[in-house]
């Protein structure tokens, strides 16, 4: 009994631990990115919203809206790369659960449909207490400034 607690600890250990290093590094790498980018967008954007005359906005667009795009598209990418980070660290987690945490499932208190019996008590499979615990702390790892 007492192994299944740690290795359900360990699980949730290794989800917070990974979903806690994609924090930093979104904090301490992306976040500037991210940033700058909005601030040129929303620079780009207040000065074509105070130009009152419709022909000249029409033709400062035009200057402007390929240094607008630029901005959108490293945004754009920023976040991708925030997102595929995450993927790729999941799947990390997802292989050092399936195949280093024994024994392969815990007991569950509750028999249900989804909790198949061994030695007569419910159990539930380790993969799933990582989703479930990767799951709660994504919004952690998944964070966007408050600029947006």
């Amino acid at each position: 009994m007492n192994v299944m607690i740690i290795s359900i600890f360990y699980i949730i250990l290794i989800s917070f631990a990974f979903n806690f290093l994609l924090y930093l590094w979104y904090k301490f790498y992306l976040y500037s990115k991210i940033v700058e980018s909005i601030e040129y967008i929303k620079k780009y954007e207040d000065r074509l919203s105070s130009i009152r005359s419709e022909k000249r906005r029409n033709k400062v667009l035009r200057n402007v809206s390929p240094y607008l795009k630029q901005y959108e598209s490293k945004l754009r990418n920023y976040i991708f790369i925030q997102s595929l980070t995450l993927i790729f660290v999941y799947m990390i987690g997802l292989f050092i659960v399936i195949y280093y945490i024994t024994p392969p499932y815990a007991y569950f208190p509750y028999p249900s449909l989804f909790t198949p019996e061994i030695n007569g008590r419910a159990t539930v499979n380790n993969l799933f207490i990582y989703i479930v615990s990767f799951l709660l702390f994504t919004p952690l790892s998944l964070r966007r400034p408050k600029l947006i």
